[in-house]
């Protein structure tokens, strides 16, 4: 017996179903499936690193910053979570001394997050850790992965995704 791919499966059921549009609920349904895979691969190697998938986030978008530094409301646009989520998740990194958090020099309203020496130390740590599991995606080829960033680049754009 042949093995017949998941995704395929839930198309041609979904059609055989009389349900509407297969080919967007089979591209939903991987998009979601690879999701899933992929933060299970993350979270079990965050685990090692005593790290959410959040936190990581975090620590990585303030180290690809300027300066280090951002404005909590930049942080939540740029992950796009809630305010609230990425207040927690710095308060929780503030206390373990991997970033500082801080009013802004002109703007008493805006405080800001900066990755501290020793969040750098541990992003660091992580980072060569993930990068040795693929990010998630060990086994795929560069190639693969640079393609995969393409499309859904272009499906970002299409639904609006800048």
């Amino acid at each position: 017996m042949t093995h017949q791919d998941s995704i395929d499966w839930s198309r041609t059921r979904w059609a055989e179903a009389g349900q509407p549009d297969p080919d967007h609920f089979a591209a939903m349904s991987a998009v979601l499936r690879l999701t899933q895979a992929m933060g299970a691969a993350l979270d079990r190697m965050l685990r090692d690193q005593d790290l959410s998938r959040t936190a990581y986030l975090v620590l990585a978008t303030l180290r690809i910053a300027r300066d280090g530094t951002l404005t909590m409301s930049q942080l939540s646009k740029r992950l796009i979570m809630h305010p609230t989520t990425i207040s927690l998740v710095v308060d929780q990194l503030q206390t373990r001394g991997l970033v500082d958090r801080g009013p802004h020099p002109s703007d008493r309203r805006t405080v800001l997050a900066t990755l501290t020496p020793a969040g750098e130390a541990a992003l660091t740590k992580t980072s060569a850790a993930l990068a040795a599991g693929g990010y998630g995606l060990d086994g795929v080829s560069d190639r693969l992965a640079i393609t995969l960033t393409e499309v859904v680049r272009q499906v970002r754009v299409a639904i609006g995704d800048e």
